[in-house]
């Protein structure tokens, strides 16, 4: 294969300034900038520290800013809920794979930010995030991304994953291979077993999907197999109701000459069930009459029920107009009776206030004559207060003095005692300070014989510590000659048992295959997805018909109780109209009744009125009416003869109507009763009715699902044979049983030899599987020898090498160690060893510190000690002269004190002009109040008279105005009792204090008149219905051949008829649809059968090149090409920086051999170089894989993990050219991580992470 070499463009993005803090180890805000010195110039730097100190920190910095990933959490398996809650600290407590957990621990805030510029000059700063919450859990990291230049702006954050991709050119996969480059994972590569370099590759290149694409193919091979069985099994079991030409003829004449009887037969059979629905509308108009009838008595009786309370709101709305005035003159009457009662209450006060102004004078008085006897006292005694202020101001001054000078006694005695103190502790302190002096320098002594060790010890360290590592190299290159040695003789054992193995798998192997002979000959024209097919096929048609069968019987029923409550239904009806017309005929008799008792109740009421009568027995002949105002009375001259007799006769009669109306609506209200009750009987058999037609049309519309099983089955009305059509359900459910057993024996016979195939397939083919490995294994083994002959003769000169170093490295410490017996300490435990050099190395520098510490200590002790002891006489000195000063205030305070008493005894003057203003202040508040007391008297009583006054003028008002509204009463009243029945002011008085509501009473009667209208509406249109019916011309008798029973006799028989025609027809029926259905499926299918197996022959192909089960045929076929590409890739590096050497891959194997140009082309294996020609060659392959992972597209910033160990002089001026010549010749930025001291002194300038002393921290040194 002939592949172009690739060309390199670099410089398409570049990083420029790293930013991180409060990550791992790195504590605070740390800035690694590319644009300064010395980085700025340095095209190749190292990135040196200890252990831990926070180097890959770096790296995983950048890769969270730019792709919110990083390397250190790729491929962390991820916790289950239940450790995540086991973790302490449950506010922190996240997934191992969780970025978040980059936090330095301890820390609120952490972020990463990292300024990068493009080939166009585009400058970008992408920035991540993360802070802890309140309750201490983690918050949700937050990104930016922002352009610096030409232009400013800001980016959204949900852009962010699109928009980096697009400005650099790479994803995170891309990004990693390119800028961290995979040359530690190569050396892994080279170092490894043939099994491991196919996952290691995998992994490096991310040719996984190749593997996964080969398995798809072979899946849809499967599948698309299986497809073409199913279709064919599919047609041949539609085809199975296939019928002969004679037997199609035969059916389709018997089904004409059936079809012409069923039709007469349903023309007879609607005409009985005509007649029988017309009994059945008849008897529901009666009954409907009847109801009416009882709705309309009820209504009228209700109505007649409210005449008392009709005619008093008659009276009401006769008297409403004069309610005003009334209660105008009920309100004056209670005004002119409130208004006395003040009158009353008025006079009394005013009485009383005369009384009270007499007492409040002499009171006024006797309040003046004792505040002017207080003001004398007081003024009297002010010449010995005033003295008395005087003399206590100077007595407070004396006391402030006082107070301060014990102060100053106080303090001169405490600092006396504080120095006195302090003093002493000193001369303790000074004397501790000289014993640990002397004690150092003893030590310092004792140490002076290790003093040239001391000087050397960082040399002694590194030397140790290269001891050790080369020491441990040369027990590892023994144990590995050995090794190599064992390696051979096994290696060659295996290879010769490998052989008979494989010897005795080909016998198994003719064995396996004239059994799988045999089965195959057994299903030979058997498919299996035909045979599962029809089984499935009849399985599912049985559990339809089984459905079918009950939901046919539920369907027959629902029918035959339809129509046996539909007939019931109307002969309720007609008895109900029949009912209602007597109602009819018995309300129009209580009206007439009812009115003609209200005429003689009023009449007999008018005629016993108490009113009437007592203004009848008062009137007398000659005197005026109070009524009327006339003076005849023809009631005593004319009508007294006849008034008894006509009285009994209003009696008599009013008695007689109210007997026969009591009977006539105890009748109405039987009939009422009676018509209600089987009202309710009649809307139970209709709910009863609708619910089960409801039920009957949900099992209907359910029997769509099994129409398809039959052509007649479409039709499920009630016309329709029903045992015609249970016998034929019953035919198909027997035909598909049989089916279905028969079906279910051959596929259980074909699953027994296919299970026999498949087993026996599946041995052959793992038996050719491991075959064909144990013959690659004799291969491998048979490499593998001359590898290991090869390797074992590198190692042995590797070890004599080891053995000179070791040598050396010995020779130098012997001369510089001056501990005895220090070499069998080390080969006893050598970090013991290193221990206690460190602890000696430490001790010494700690007894030097000390010793300068203790000497400065001592002489600025003794310092001390003398200014301590000036300073306490002097404090001695300032008691004394405190405590004369003390002596001298209190002196003169008692005298002062003795003074007062003089004047005041034991009082104060504060005291005694306190008490003399009371008396004054106590005085004048008397006078005040007594004055205060006499004008509010006489304010009252004048206050009352006015009162008394307003009284009297508004009772003369209200008088005069409840007489004109009494007379204009009286107008209204006479005039009322000339058209109405008499009236009089105590029936206003009973009418307007009655509570009851007059609207709702209104509203009340209104509504029982619009019903008893309604229900005679609604009753004369079920008397017209009825009488429709009864017109119509085609109804029965009802008697003889069209009596009820003899019309149902003639139905039932012409439905025995249509059934048996209707269960021959759906048979017919049913056997024709087969015919044509599976005649029309199997034409349906012959398209699709004809792709499916043009599908399957090119999937068929792709398999047989690209496709497996374990997609191991692809992968290898893609790999070994992408190992070629990558082989490419990297000679096209390595002819940049080291063109010795050249890469070649052994064709259709992932193994790589080492052209050496400097020794004439020589190929050598992998396992032959040299350390530093493995870092070379990684270095080369990672490069390659770079190149290769982003094409044309390049980054001018490279990081490089050395990974490679020590190395002797000749291998690490071999690294360090090839590390020149990659930063020359591709004028990239490369940067080391280092983790030797070889390395670590080659490179310069170096971002060097330096380890503090305590709490895990580190920070960031340019050098």
């Amino acid at each position: 294969m002939n592949i172009a070499h690739p060309t390199i463009d670099y410089q398409t993005m570049k990083i420029e300034k790293i930013t991180i803090c409060n990550l791992t180890s790195l504590e605070g805000e740390q800035v690694i900038d590319f644009t300064q010195e010395p980085l700025r110039s340095a095209s190749l730097f190292a990135i040196t520290g200890d252990t831990g100190a926070g180097k890959s920190t770096v790296l995983d910095a950048v890769c969270l800013a730019l792709y919110n990933r990083a390397p250190r959490f790729d491929g962390v398996e991820r916790a289950n809920a239940e450790d995540v809650k086991s973790i302490e600290n449950r506010a922190q407590a996240i997934q191992a794979g969780d970025v978040r957990g980059i936090l330095r621990r301890g820390c609120k805030e952490g972020y990463a930010k990292v300024v990068f510029a493009t080939l166009s000059g585009e400058r970008y700063e992408a920035g991540w995030s993360v802070r802890l919450k309140r309750t201490g859990s983690y918050d949700r990291q937050v990104r930016t991304l922002r352009q610096l230049s030409p232009r400013k702006a800001d980016f959204p954050e949900k852009e962010i994953n699109s928009r980096i991709p697009e400005i650099i050119g790479l994803d995170y996969m891309q990004f990693t291979r390119t800028v961290m480059l995979a040359q530690n994972s190569f050396a892994n590569f080279l170092r490894a077993k043939r099994e491991e370099k196919s996952s290691l590759l995998e992994k490096l290149t991310g040719t996984e999907i190749y593997g996964r694409i080969s398995q798809k193919i072979h899946e849809m091979t499967k599948q698309a197999e299986g497809e073409v069985k199913a279709l064919e099994q599919l047609v041949s079991g539609i085809l199975h109701d296939r019928l002969h030409e004679e037997e199609k003829t035969a059916l389709e004449e018997e089904r004409s000459l059936i079809t012409v009887s069923a039709e007469n037969i349903a023309g007879r059979t609607e005409t009985v069930r005509r007649q029988l629905q017309w009994l059945d509308d008849y008897d529901a108009a009666r009954t409907e009459v009847t109801q009416r009838e009882a709705e309309y008595v009820a209504a009228n009786k209700a109505y007649m029920a409210m005449n008392v309370e009709e005619t008093a709101l008659e009276r009401y709305d006769a008297v409403l107009g004069v309610q005003p005035l009334f209660q105008e003159i009920v309100v004056r009457r209670g005004d002119i009776e409130a208004i006395k009662r003040n009158e009353v209450s008025v006079a009394k006060q005013i009485e009383e206030l005369h009384a009270q102004l007499q007492h409040t004078a002499m009171t006024l008085e006797s309040a003046r004559e004792q505040m002017y006897n207080a003001e004398s006292t007081f003024s009297a005694r002010r010449p010995a207060i005033n003295r008395g202020h005087t003399i206590c101001g100077e007595i407070a001054g004396l006391d402030g003095q006082l107070k301060r000078a014990e102060e100053q006694l106080l303090t001169a005695r405490r600092n006396g005692e504080e120095h006195t103190a302090r003093l002493q502790a000193k001369k303790e302190q000074l004397e501790k300070t000289a014993a640990l002096l002397e004690k150092s320098l003893l030590r310092q002594q004792a140490l002076m014989v290790h003093r040239m060790m001391f000087d050397k010890f960082d040399l002694v360290k590194d030397k140790l510590n290269a001891l050790t590592a080369e020491t441990c190299r040369n027990e590892e290159v023994h144990k590995k000659h050995a090794a190599l040695q064992k390696q051979q003789t096994m290696l060659k054992a295996a290879s010769e048992k490998v052989e008979e193995k494989l010897h005795a798998d080909e016998a198994r192997m003719t064995a396996l295959k004239s059994e799988l002979l045999i089965h195959r000959q057994m299903n030979q024209g058997l498919d299996s997805m035909q045979l599962q097919q029809r089984f499935a096929d009849n399985r599912n048609r049985l559990l339809v018909l089984q459905r079918a069968k009950a939901l046919w019987q539920r369907i027959s029923s629902g029918y035959e109780e339809i129509e046996e409550k539909e007939a019931e239904v109307g002969r309720l009806v007609s008895r109900q109209g029949q009912l209602q017309k007597d109602m009819e005929r018995m309300e129009r008799e209580l009206a007439v009744l009812d009115e003609a008792h209200r005429r003689q109740s009023v009449a007999l009421t008018l005629s016993q009125s108490e009113n009437i009568k007592q203004l009848r027995q008062r009137l007398k002949e000659g005197t005026a009416c109070p009524v009327c105002g006339a003076t005849h009375h023809p009631y005593y001259t004319e009508t007294e003869r006849e008034l008894g007799e006509l009285l009994t006769n209003l009696e008599k009669e009013y008695e007689e109507a109210t007997a026969e109306l009591a009977e006539k609506r105890a009748t109405f209200e039987a009939m009422t009763r009676e018509y209600a009750t089987r009202q309710g009987r009649l809307e139970s058999e209709r709910t009863n009715l609708l619910s089960r037609s409801a039920r009957q049309a949900a099992d209907v519309e359910e029997w769509s699902a099994c129409a398809h099983l039959d052509s007649s089955f479409s039709d499920c009305s009630p016309s329709v044979a029903r045992d015609t059509r249970r016998l034929m359900i019953g035919l198909l459910l027997d035909n598909t049983m049989r089916s279905v057993k028969e079906a279910e024996k051959d596929l259980e016979t074909f699953n027994f030899h296919q299970g026999h195939i498949n087993r026996l397939n599946e041995e052959i083919s793992a038996l050719e599987l491991q075959m064909a490995d144990n013959r690659t294994h004799i291969d491998d083994l048979r490499t593998q020898y001359k590898i290991a002959s090869a390797a074992e003769e590198e190692t042995e000169r590797v070890m004599q090498l080891s053995d000179r170093s070791c040598g050396e490295l010995y020779a130098d410490l012997d001369q510089m160690v001056t501990l005895s017996g220090w070499f069998t300490e080390w080969k006893n435990n050598a970090d013991e060893l290193r221990l206690r050099l460190t602890d000696l190395f430490h001790d010494w520098q700690q007894t030097c510190a000390a010793v300068e510490e203790h000497r400065n200590a001592e002489v600025l002790l003794r310092e001390e000690v003398k200014l301590g002891e000036n300073t306490l006489s002097e404090t001695r000195r300032l008691l004394s002269a405190a405590q004369d000063a003390h002596s001298c205030v209190e002196n003169l305070m008692a005298t002062k004190r003795d003074e007062l008493a003089r004047l005041f005894g034991n009082g104060s003057p504060e005291q005694e002009e306190h008490r003399l203003q009371e008396e004054v202040d106590k005085a004048r508040a008397a006078e005040t109040a007594a004055r205060a007391a006499h004008e509010e008297t006489g304010g009252k009583l004048r206050l009352q008279q006015g009162t008394q006054r307003n009284l009297l003028e508004s009772r003369l008002h209200s008088q005069a105005e409840y007489s004109r509204k009494t007379a204009e009463l009286d107008t209204w009243i006479l005039r009322f009792n000339g058209s109405h029945s008499p009236m009089q002011f105590a029936e206003l008085e009973q009418i307007f204090a009655d509570t009851r509501d007059w609207k709702a009473l209104r509203v009340s009667l209104n509504a029982r008149k619009e019903t008893v209208t309604l229900t005679a509406n609604r009753l004369q249109m079920s008397r017209d219905a009825l009488q429709r019916l009864r017109n119509m011309t085609h109804r029965p008798t009802g008697e003889g051949e069209e009596s009820r029973e003899a019309l149902t006799a003639t139905l039932e028989s012409l439905q025995a008829e249509a059934e048996n025609a209707n269960k021959r027809l759906t048979h017919i029926n049913l056997r024709l649809m087969a015919h044509e259905n599976c005649l029309k499926q199997a034409a349906a299918y012959a398209g699709r059968i004809e792709t499916a197996r043009t599908d399957c022959e090119e999937w068929r192909r792709l398999d047989s090149l690209l496709g497996s089960h374990d997609g191991k045929k692809f992968r290898e076929l893609a790999q070994s090409y992408t190992f070629a590409f990558l082989v490419e890739h990297a000679n096209a590096q390595l002819r940049m920086f080291s063109p010795r050497y050249e890469l070649r891959n052994v064709p259709g194997r992932l193994t790589l051999e080492i052209i050496d140009r400097d020794m004439f082309d020589e190929h050598r294996y992998v396992s032959s170089l040299s350390g530093g020609e493995t870092f070379v060659v990684s270095l080369a392959l990672a490069l390659g894989l770079a190149s290769l992972s982003t094409g044309s597209l390049s980054i001018g910033s490279l990081f490089i993990d050395e990974g490679f160990g020590n190395l002797d002089h000749a291998s690490l001026d071999l690294v360090m050219t090839a590390l020149s010549n990659l930063e020359n010749a591709q004028g990239r930025k490369v940067g080391v991580i280092s983790h030797t001291e070889q390395i670590r002194s080659q490179i310069s300038p170096q971002i060097h992470l330096v380890k503090q002393p305590a709490g895990g921290r580190s920070v960031i040194r340019i050098r």
